[in-house]
């Protein structure tokens, strides 16, 4: 991984304990568990959340148990009823979460005794709450056995007090390294266009070298980029997506629609700053923008030039960026 050689040691020097990788979107954490996966000599159990599954109690749990369901039929009676219970096993009435956590508890430990165990949890923003909860009962019961448990997500709440990673921008250096590794570096204006819009992120690095970079004020992003960063997108009100359109079209605009930015405000996509939004990262901005159909982008820049009637180039600048529709266009 280029310009990660500390985290990569970090994560390979992981033999018992926990360890919780955090960064932005695309900033490495999939890649770096995987590096751990791979060179990891035993047995790997895994978990990935998916938004589709959040709701959904104790889903994570069932993919980590799936592989070792025969381990588990090998627990006490109580706790292998109500670990079984919790994935839909068996019928047991409430779950008792305490005796599933300790059940896991007592699982993982003894797959230990037989060869050493990495337990993996990808996107664990993702993971249902329940299944997040006995993964963290479990973690804070590790000893000096040959158990590890390794997770990526974009903040550790849930987590606090373990020991963290923190995966951060490139230095320009590396994001340099990192493009001239790719099938076609960017060159001159093309690539610092490429370096001053990725701000480090190693994904945006990747995927914007493969963009044709143009000159203009957001750079088009490959389908890949808008997925993840505007990924956060759906879970917030319609109101404050409509918002977050007008903003991504003119950063400008935060006075006029702060209480609408709120929610996304506080989901931690962006700050209002003196009256300017400043979002997470550059990419969120463009994201947003470039995943509204461009009907939406252009009823955006109408109504930005209808409120500026006392600035005449912002009015220009967004006139601009709503021209006519062809005849018979969206």
């Amino acid at each position: 991984m280029v310009g990660r050689d500390t985290e990569s040691a970090a994560v390979l020097g992981l033999t018992s304990g926990v360890l919780i990788v955090t960064g932005e979107p695309g900033s490495g954490k999939s890649t770096l568990l995987e590096l751990a996966v791979d060179t990891h000599h035993g047995r790997v159990l895994r978990m990935t959340g998916s938004e589709n599954e959040t709701n959904l109690p104790f889903a994570g749990l069932h993919q980590l148990l799936r592989p070792v369901l025969d381990d588990v039929a090998g627990l006490p009676e109580r706790q292998r009823s109500a670990l079984l219970g919790a994935i839909g096993l068996e019928e047991t009435g409430t779950p008792d979460r305490l005796l599933i956590g300790v059940a896991l508890l007592a699982l993982l430990s003894d797959l230990a005794e037989k060869s050493p165990v990495l337990v993996v949890a990808d996107d664990l923003q993702w993971i249902d709450a329940g299944s997040r909860e006995m993964l963290a009962f479990a973690a804070r019961r590790v000893d000096d056995e040959p158990l590890a448990l390794l997770a990526a997500t974009r903040d550790a709440a849930g987590f606090a007090g373990f020991p963290s990673l923190v995966l951060g921008p490139l230095d320009v250096r590396s994001a340099s390294a990192l493009l001239d590794s790719q099938p076609h570096p960017p060159t001159g204006k093309r690539r610092l266009r490429v370096l001053d819009q990725a701000a480090g992120n190693p994904l945006a690095l990747v995927e914007l070298a493969r963009t044709d970079c143009a000159d203009e004020d957001l750079l088009p992003l490959t389908d890949r980029l808008t997925r993840v960063f505007a990924a956060d997108l759906a879970a917030l009100p319609e109101h404050t997506r409509q918002a977050l359109v007008l903003v991504a079209a003119d950063e400008l605009a935060a006075v006029e629609n702060a209480e609408a930015l709120a929610p996304a405000e506080a989901a931690g996509l962006l700050r209002i700053v003196g009256g300017r939004v400043r979002f997470r990262h550059p990419l969120i901005r463009a994201a947003i923008y470039h995943s509204v159909p461009l009907a939406d982008r252009r009823r955006a820049h109408r109504a930005l030039a209808a409120s500026l009637d006392g600035e005449p180039d912002r009015r220009a600048w967004h006139l601009a960026g709503a021209p006519p529709a062809a005849p018979g266009a969206s």
